[in-house]
C-alpha cells in the first residue's frame, strides 16, 4: 500500500490485508505539471500489481492517468473537493470542461466531499456515477480543550468574547463583512474580540487592515497571521466562536466546496456562523450546530454573533450538537469506513 500525505490516516481505516494494491494520490495544481509525470511517477505501481486501486486527489491528477487504463488493468477513484468543479464554470476555465467529462467518464467509481460538489458535477458531466463522502475530522486533534489554558497560549484575556475566523486572506472568505458587523456588535458587547488568522492575499490583507482604522476597531480586530497546523486546535479551544462570512462563487468561479474548518471548531466545541452557499450547508445544519447567514449582510451577521454571545442556552446546545455531530457522521473512522465500502466494490473477490 503506497500512501502519500493525509491519504495515511484514512489508509489506517481499511484493512492491510486486502488483495490488490491501494495507491493514494495528493498533490496540489497538478494540472500545472507535465502530464508525463504523472504518468511516469504512477505506472510503475500500475505495472507491477494486480488490478491496484489508485485515489486521486484531483481530477486533474486522474487526468494524466486515463491513458493506461487501454493498456493496464487498475481501477481509478476519482476525488472532487469543490474548487476544481465549480471554476470550469468560469470562462477562464471552460475549455477544460471536455476534458474533465473524459476523466470522470474514465474514472471507476467519483466522490465528492459535499452534496454541493456533487451536483455541481452532475450538472457538468451529466453522470450519475459519484456518491457523497465528506472531509474527515481527525478528533484525535480536535477536542475540547481548557479554554484558559489555551487562551494563556496566545496570551488572550480570558474575559474576552472571541470570534475567529482562521482561513486563506482571500475576499471570498467576507473577512471584510465580519468587520462590519463587528462595528455594530461592539455596541452590545464591549468585550467582543474577532480574531483572524491566516494569510494569503495581501493586497486583500491590506485592505482590511484599512477597514479596521477607518472604523476605529483596532482594540477590537486583531490579525494573528500564518497559524501553524499544530496550533490550530489549541486556537479554536480559545475562542469562543467560529466564523467564515463565505461569498457565493466569484468571477474565477472560486467557492467553498465543503467547509471543513466549521467543523473542526465544532469538534473543538464550538459553535460556528457561516453562509448558505457552496457546500457549507453540508457542514452546518442552521440551528444545530450553527447558524447560517446570508452572504454578504453585515446586520444579519451581527445579530447571529449578538445571538450566540447572549443565549448561553442556545450556545451550549450548538455546542454539545456540534461535537456529537462530528463524531457520528464526520470523524476518521465513519469516512474511512465509506471508503472502505468504496474500495470493496471494486474488488467484488474481497
Amino acid at each position: 500500500m503506497l500512501v502519500k500525505k493525509r491519504g495515511g490516516l484514512i489508509a489506517n481505516e481499511i484493512p492491510k490485508d486486502l488483495p490488490y494494491r491501494l495507491v493514494f494520490m495528493y498533490g496540489r495544481d497538478w494540472s500545472k505539471f507535465k502530464k508525463w509525470y504523472v504518468s511516469f511517477y504512477c505506472k510503475k505501481y500500475i505495472k507491477s500489481s494486480n488490478n491496484p486501486i489508485i485515489i486521486s486527489a484531483t481530477w486533474e491528477l486522474s487526468e494524466g492517468l486515463i491513458k493506461h487504463k487501454k493498456k493496464y488493468s487498475f481501477s481509478l477513484i476519482t476525488v472532487l473537493h469543490g474548487l476544481e468543479v465549480t471554476r470550469l464554470n468560469s470562462n477562464k476555465y471552460k475549455k477544460r470542461i471536455p476534458k474533465f467529462i473524459q476523466t470522470i467518464d474514465h474514472s471507476d467509481q467519483v466522490i465528492a466531499v459535499s452534496n454541493y460538489t456533487k451536483n455541481e458535477a452532475i450538472s457538468i458531466t451529466g453522470t450519475q456515477k459519484i456518491t457523497t463522502i465528506p472531509n474527515f475530522v481527525n478528533t484525535t486533534e480536535f477536542f475540547p480543550q481548557s479554554i484558559s489554558e489555551c487562551r494563556n497560549k496566545f496570551q488572550l484575556h480570558h474575559s474576552d468574547k472571541i470570534l475567529l475566523s482562521l482561513s486563506r486572506l482571500v475576499k471570498r472568505k467576507g473577512h471584510d463583512i465580519v468587520i462590519r458587523a463587528i462595528q455594530i456588535v461592539k455596541k452590545k458587547i464591549p468585550g467582543i474580540k474577532y480574531l483572524i488568522a491566516g494569510s494569503g492575499d495581501f493586497p486583500y490583507e491590506k485592505m482590511l487592515k484599512k477597514l479596521v482604522n477607518d472604523l476605529g476597531l483596532q482594540s477590537h480586530v486583531h490579525f494573528l497571521g500564518y497559524i501553524e497546523e499544530n496550533k490550530k486546535p489549541l486556537l479554536y479551544n480559545a475562542s469562543d466562536v467560529y466564523i467564515m462570512n463565505s461569498l457565493d462563487t466569484d468571477e474565477q468561479g472560486d467557492s467553498e466546496g465543503f467547509g471543513i474548518t466549521f467543523l473542526e471548531a465544532n469538534a473543538c466545541g464550538k459553535p460556528v456562523i457561516g453562509t448558505n452557499v457552496g457546500g457549507i450547508s453540508d457542514a452546518i445544519e442552521n440551528n444545530v450546530n450553527g447558524i447560517l447567514v446570508k452572504p454578504n449582510d453585515a446586520n444579519a451577521t451581527a445579530e447571529a454573533i449578538i445571538q450566540l454571545f447572549s443565549d448561553q442556552s442556545l450556545y451550549q446546545k450548538l455546542s454539545g450538537n456540534g461535537i456529537s455531530r462530528v463524531n457520528n457522521q464526520f470523524s476518521l473512522s465513519n469516512v474511512g469506513g465509506k471508503y472502505h465500502q468504496i474500495i470493496s466494490s471494486l474488488s467484488p473477490s474481497y
